[in-house]
């Protein structure tokens, strides 16, 4: 059997966190990792090795709001989803890359229905690591196959995405979210910008917020974003140990 996935549950109401526990010990896909009823104390302790990959997350909630914190954590867990009795936050909760949105009451036959298709989505990923997938061309029943090797960039416009492999570059029709969720399993891809998804083996310096890329180009690192990419500089970069 495959390993159950890591799940967080925040929540300001404790018979809340019950519940999703409850849900969650009833799926043999899931496990419990932490739980929070103080969205701050969530902040502080989540950390991108817990190798968290589902955060159950509710909205109104004193300190900091669920969306106010999503911003923080949203890198941090694979999926996101919003708990939540308001139907009013639904745009909001798409422009911090929530996955779903479970209204309360929350009934174990809609839970395990979204826990599945979370957790299919998740298994695809991971099986999609052959590192290549297609992309529609613009003309009709052509089908492009794009090496997740040779990808420096992905740049979002209005209504589609840009792929920048080192030589070429090709036109599809998809979000940004879409792009984003189809490269999330490969640790290499990250964005750094509203429009901009980066590989960052492609990064040849850093200079301030100027990300510089093998393919010459210059973005600006997303104020959003900057934490992120922080963490990814830290990690990656050579410390002395001389005083």
């Amino acid at each position: 059997m495959n390993k159950p996935y890591r799940c967080v549950i925040i929540d300001d109401e404790q018979h809340a966190i019950d519940l999703l526990t409850d849900y969650i010990s009833e799926l043999p896909s899931l496990s419990i990792f932490k739980s929070f009823t103080n969205p701050i104390l969530a902040l502080d302790e989540i950390r991108v090795e817990d190798d968290i990959d589902i955060v159950f997350m509710d909205i109104d909630m004193p300190g900091i709001s669920g969306l106010e914190l999503a911003k923080t954590l949203r890198y941090k867990t694979k999926k996101l989803v919003f708990t939540t009795a308001h139907t009013q936050y639904a745009v909001e909760a798409f422009d911090v890359r929530a996955d779903s949105y479970l209204l309360k009451p929350i009934k174990i036959s809609k839970f395990a229905v979204l826990v599945n298709e979370l957790t299919e989505s998740m298994h695809i990923g991971v099986a999609s690591k052959a590192n290549f997938f297609y992309i529609k061309g613009d003309e009709k029943g052509k089908h492009i196959r794009v090496n997740m090797d040779d990808i420096v960039m992905v740049e979002g416009m209005k209504n589609y995405v840009v792929i920048y492999t080192g030589d070429e570059k090709f036109t599809t029709y998809l979000t940004m979210i879409e792009a984003e969720n189809a490269l999330m399993n490969d640790g290499r891809f990250m964005r750094i910008h509203k429009s901009f998804i980066i590989n960052t083996d492609e990064i040849l310096k850093v200079s301030g917020n100027n990300v510089y890329l093998s393919n010459d180009t210059e973005i600006v690192l997303g104020v959003s974003y900057k934490e992120r990419f922080n963490d990814y500089l830290n990690e990656n970069t050579l410390k002395t140990g001389r005083r």
